[in-house]
Formats: C-alpha cells, sequence, structure tokens
C-alpha cells in the first residue's frame, strides 16, 4: 500500500478514525485523555459526535464543533492555523475560553444556534489576541446546530475561512482607487474610468463642470449622449472595440459644453491592468481641441491661399514675359524686373498684414519713393493726399500692377521725366469706392494722345475693369495726364490677373 509524501505510519484508533502518527490534529485527539473534560472518555461518546468528528477530519474546509453542556472545543488540521498560538491547546477546552475576547461578539450567533437556527456571517471583524497581540482579523462562516443520537441539540457546528488577507486587499484597492478617483478629480482636464464591461464607474469634476451633467445622468454610457448626435454611433463603435480588444485608443469628436455650444474634444485611453496583469477597464483624459482645431483649418485655408497668390504671381509674370516689348535686352530686362519688383511689394505687403489687405498709402509710397522725399520736404516731387485706406486682399497684387505701369509711364514718358514735372495722388472713399486721382503737370508737352497702347495701358484697362471691375477716364493734358479711378472696395473679386 503506498501513501502519499506527507503520510506516515497509521494506526486505527479506538473510535475507528484514522490516526497518523505525524503531529496532526486527528492524533492529538488520539493522545488526549478525555475522561479528564466535559466531553468524557472517547467510549462513551455518541455516535452522532464521532460522525461529525470524522467528517471534520477528512475536510480540507475549516471546521470546528463546540459540544456539550460546556460547548468544548474540536477542530480540524484546517482549522489549526486561525487558532494561531491557541493550538494544540484549545483541544477540548470551552468555546468561551478558546476565544474570550471575542466572546460576546461571537454568543449571539452561539445561542441562535443552540435554539435550532444557523447563522451565517461574511467578513466578521474581530479582534483576536491568538498571537499574544491584538489582531484585526476578518471571517466568513456559518453557525449550525449539531444533534445527538436522539435528535437532540447537543452543540453547534461551524464551517469558516479567514478572509483576512482578502479584506486588507480590497481595502488596500478601494484605498488606492480613492486616491486614484481624487488625484482624476484634481486634474484640469476630464478624466474617466470604467469598469472591464465598459461601463463608466468615474468621471471627475472637469467633466460634470464642462458638460454639466451629473452621475446620474453621465455614469453607466450615458456620458454618450453629451456626444454630438453625428458623432455618437462611430464614437460608441469605436470605444466599445477598444473595450473589447483590451487596447488604447484615440478619438475626436464634438463635445455639448454646459452652454449648449459644440466644442471639439480629443478622447485618449489605455487599459488598466492591476498587478496581475488582469484587466481592469479603461481610463482616459478629454481635451477641449477646439481652438487647435480652427487653428489647423485656418492654416490649411493659409496655405492653400499661399498656393493660389502663388500661382496667381507666376501668371502675371508669364504675362509680362509674354507682352513686355523693348528696342533692346537690357531694356527688357529693366521693364520686367520693376514690373516683377511690383509684385513682390504687393506680396509683401499682404504678408505682414496676414493676407488681410494692405495699406493703401504704404502701397503707393511703395513705388512713388524716390519721388516722394523726405516727409518734411519743402517740394517732392510726387505728394500723396488722402485718408487711412485698408485694402481688400484680393485687391492688393492688381492695384499695385496698376500704380506700378502709371508711375513707370510717368518716369518714362510723363511729368516725372523731366525735372520741373511732379505728381500728385489723391484718394477718398464714397459709399464703397475708392475714389482714386492721378494728376501729372509740368510735364513734356502732349501734342495728342498715344496712337497705340502698349502693355502698361493694357495692364491698365484690364486690370481696371476687367479684375478690379471699376471704371477708368483717362484726359491726357498738355502737360501732363489726368487719370480718375473708381473701384469698388468688394472682399469678393477675382484674383486672377486677365492679360493677354
Amino acid at each position: 500500500m503506498q501513501l502519499s509524501e506527507r503520510a506516515m505510519t497509521v494506526r486505527m484508533g479506538e473510535d475507528g478514525l484514522l490516526a497518523q502518527s505525524r503531529d496532526d490534529v486527528a492524533a492529538r485527539i488520539d493522545r488526549l485523555d478525555w475522561s479528564e473534560t466535559p466531553l468524557g472518555p472517547r467510549g462513551t461518546w455518541p455516535r452522532a459526535l464521532h460522525t461529525i468528528l470524522r467528517l471534520m477530519q477528512h475536510s480540507g474546509q475549516p471546521m470546528f464543533l463546540a459540544w456539550g453542556p460546556e460547548l468544548s472545543f474540536l477542530y480540524n488540521d484546517a482549522y489549526a492555523p486561525i487558532l494561531g498560538a491557541r493550538h494544540p491547546d484549545a483541544l477540548g477546552r470551552p468555546f468561551r475560553e478558546v476565544w474570550a475576547e471575542v466572546w460576546d461578539d461571537l454568543l449571539p450567533m452561539v445561542e441562535r444556534a443552540l435554539a435550532g437556527t444557523s447563522t451565517w456571517r461574511e467578513n466578521l471583524h474581530l479582534v483576536l489576541h491568538r498571537n499574544g497581540y491584538a489582531e484585526d482579523c476578518w471571517y466568513t462562516f456559518s453557525y449550525s446546530p449539531a444533534h445527538d443520537d436522539a435528535g437532540r441539540i447537543a452543540g453547534m457546528f461551524c464551517t469558516c475561512m479567514e478572509t483576512t488577507g482578502q479584506v486588507v486587499a480590497e481595502r488596500a484597492l478601494r484605498a488606492n482607487e480613492g486616491r486614484f478617483r481624487a488625484l482624476l478629480d484634481a486634474a484640469p482636464a476630464m478624466m474617466w474610468v470604467t469598469d472591464p464591461d465598459g461601463a463608466c464607474t468615474h468621471l471627475n469634476r472637469s467633466w460634470y463642470r464642462f458638460t454639466g451633467q451629473t452621475e446620474a445622468t453621465g455614469l453607466g454610457k450615458g456620458w454618450l449622449s453629451a456626444v454630438h448626435p453625428e458623432d455618437r454611433e462611430v464614437t460608441d463603435t469605436r470605444f466599445a472595440a477598444a473595450v473589447a480588444a483590451q487596447e488604447a485608443f484615440s478619438l475626436d469628436y464634438r463635445l455639448r459644453r454646459a452652454d449648449g455650444q459644440w466644442r471639439w474634444a480629443i478622447d485618449a485611453a489605455h487599459p488598466r491592468l492591476d498587478e496581475a496583469g488582469q484587466y481592469l477597464g479603461h481610463v482616459g483624459s478629454v481635451l477641449d481641441i477646439t481652438d487647435r482645431r480652427v487653428a489647423e483649418e485656418r492654416q490649411t485655408l493659409l496655405a492653400r491661399e499661399v498656393d493660389h497668390r502663388a500661382k496667381n504671381v507666376l501668371a502675371v509674370v508669364q504675362a509680362a514675359l509674354r507682352l513686355t516689348r523693348a528696342p533692346d535686352v537690357p531694356s527688357f530686362t529693366r521693364a520686367l524686373e520693376g514690373r516683377v519688383a511690383a509684385l513682390a511689394r504687393a506680396q509683401t505687403l499682404l504678408s505682414n498684414d496676414r493676407w488681410a489687405g494692405a495699406d493703401l498709402e504704404v502701397l503707393l509710397r511703395g513705388e512713388l519713393a524716390p519721388f516722394l522725399g523726405p516727409e518734411d520736404a519743402a517740394q517732392p516731387r510726387a505728394r500723396l493726399q488722402g485718408p487711412a485706406v485698408m485694402l481688400p486682399a484680393a485687391m492688393t497684387q492688381p492695384l499695385a500692377m496698376l500704380v506700378h505701369e502709371l508711375a513707370t509711364n510717368a518716369v518714362k514718358h510723363g511729368a516725372l521725366s523731366v525735372e520741373a514735372g511732379h505728381l500728385l495722388v489723391q484718394w477718398r472713399i464714397d459709399h464703397g469706392v475708392l475714389l482714386l486721382r492721378w494728376t501729372e503737370r509740368d510735364g513734356p508737352e502732349i501734342a495728342a494722345p498715344p496712337r497705340r497702347s502698349g502693355f502698361g495701358s493694357r495692364v491698365v484697362d484690364a486690370t481696371v475693369r476687367g479684375q478690379l471691375g471699376g471704371r477708368i477716364r483717362i484726359d491726357w493734358q498738355r502737360d501732363g495726364l489726368d487719370c480718375h479711378l473708381e473701384l469698388p472696395m468688394r472682399r469678393d473679386m477675382t484674383e486672377a490677373f486677365p492679360v493677354g
């Protein structure tokens, strides 16, 4: 006959129990002189007592039996660790002496069992001195009446389990959870926690302040009601998939603020694991990214605008290359460089004002700088008169080209081509229309208007009528040009440059 490693030579006790020669509870029960206890010699014990004792000794569940008038204490190996230093002296002693320090706590349950009523307690807290000092302990157990051979209640039977480790761990977990949630509540960002099923178990104060929700409306899946209806299904589906896969996720959706305004938010989360790697749920944060999205959209629009303007500039340069005429290469180069420089100055003005528009006087000064002289000059070759006017962005480039062509013509053929000549540029706004007058005086004598129009003339005409949607009137005086422009200050005009 083979035995387990823990087993040793055995012998049969007088009550038929299998008593091992090792120092276990069964062996101690066999060796104890019961005649000196209230239970009396083993041979006088009722069959019911032997049956319950045999049941206990063959069970791995902690059990004890309190039998007879003094509720003498009997227990199994599994119960011995619960007794601590009181084992093995607790065998045969009255129950009230074995657990004297908690007898008052246990007595009501003992009395109910002896009266025929079973009792169940879960995680009962008791302060024990089983090892010579006070210990906080927790137990889950049942007390049941134990009957003798005649069916009378002769004692009390208990199955129990010490749950101290479990309770302490759960309390530590709750404490950690409490600290964790306190940290979440102190965070300026909106934060949330779910259970393993994906139900939201905590939303921090920032969430409630932002959305106006309460615990009653936000926990569980209630938080989804604050998500924009058009984003709700996608958000719920993505969230459920991340929970099922226990994986991190990030998504954008529109979130209703407490004042009813919809704001763009980014929701990012990671799975939460315990020390053993067990999935506990997700923890995530929600940030208002509306301002960032607006900035990104503006940047995208600006990039498109820059691309559009660059193409317009290239179109104008191509037109200038195609239509510029000159008797020789140096003349051609000078004419082309001047027109490209005018475009560059217009682009710089727009860039400085973040493409919102350009100051009209600054634009004019850029083209006429050599003739304006210092601000305190007594008799500058060119003078500017008019109120502050901010040109729409779409109007800036074509007007810069128009002014450049007028200035180029004045320098080559008009008032600015001679020392005595001078120029006066005046402007005002009348019912949303820019009225600009270009007046040249004391220039070379003009016997008659030019018979043919060059690139500059075509640029002026195409710009005013075709692009700016305005009107132009040119009067050729004997000593200079008189040009009257009427230009609507519209912001919806095209920026294409129809030259050719």
